[in-house]
């Protein structure tokens, strides 16, 4: 698959899924915009991309609020050199490992806008600008496994199944396709398909959710509202 120029977004890009993927896009061409609260893990995802002869920055910030968030996008487009985003990826895990009955309401809100609050602001923004530029691709990751005991991040990752399953309907008219992956086969929803079924992937252990998210974001894939678990 051939990405080159196409530049992709991924939140979370510091470790986990997103920065496999992040990692993955840029094999494939992409320009990669690799997002993370955690600016050292932001700018250790895109060193490891730029040494294997990808295209990446770093970006981090406090982006809960869409005015922080646009800022960030602003970068991204200046330093690609054209208001273009083709691809967004959101692997956001905030997950504090507190019992819901002493858990702080600050990290109960915090924790909710990282998980949730974040992708539906990265899907509006981003959206609109795939909007302009005739379409694109949008990937969001759910409930890992083994997932952690945190409410906030179980109550956020059931929130992003239902923006992933709106998403997936609201944008279709403007040719922007949206899946979501389930790495948590015990917890997936019930329409959630095992990758093997539908990717040309063998899927054993570990997942090869790179090679999964690629096969997703390929321009010739003209599905949408595909959910995907091991």
């Amino acid at each position: 698959m051939n990405l080159a120029n196409r530049v992709a977004l991924v939140l979370g890009a510091g470790r986990g899924e997103g920065r496999t993927i992040a990692e993955s896009l840029a094999a494939a061409g992409a320009f990669v915009a690799c997002f993370d609260f955690s600016p050292m893990h932001a700018e250790q995802t895109a060193a490891a991309i730029r040494q294997a002869g990808g295209r990446a920055r770093a970006y981090s910030g406090d982006v809960i609020k869409k005015i922080a968030f646009q800022t960030v996008i602003n970068q991204v487009t200046d330093d690609f050199g054209e208001e273009r985003l083709d691809i967004l990826v959101s692997a956001v895990h905030v997950a504090p490992q507190v019992h819901m009955l002493r858990l702080d309401e600050w990290d109960w809100h915090r924790g909710l806008d990282s998980n949730l609050t974040l992708p539906f602001l990265a899907a509006q923004v981003v959206g609109r600008i795939m909007q302009t530029h005739g379409g694109g691709v949008m990937l969001f990751v759910g409930r890992g496994s083994p997932y952690p005991e945190s409410v906030v991040y179980h109550a956020g990752k059931m929130g992003l199944l239902g923006l992933a399953r709106h998403a997936a309907q609201a944008l279709a008219p403007y040719h922007i396709r949206v899946h979501l992956l389930w790495p948590d086969t015990k917890t997936a929803p019930p329409e959630a398909r095992p990758a093997a079924e539908v990717t040309p992937f063998p899927v054993g252990q570990p997942w090869p959710v790179g090679q999964i998210a690629l096969w997703l974001v390929d321009p010739a894939q003209q599905r949408t509202g595909l959910i995907l678990r091991p």
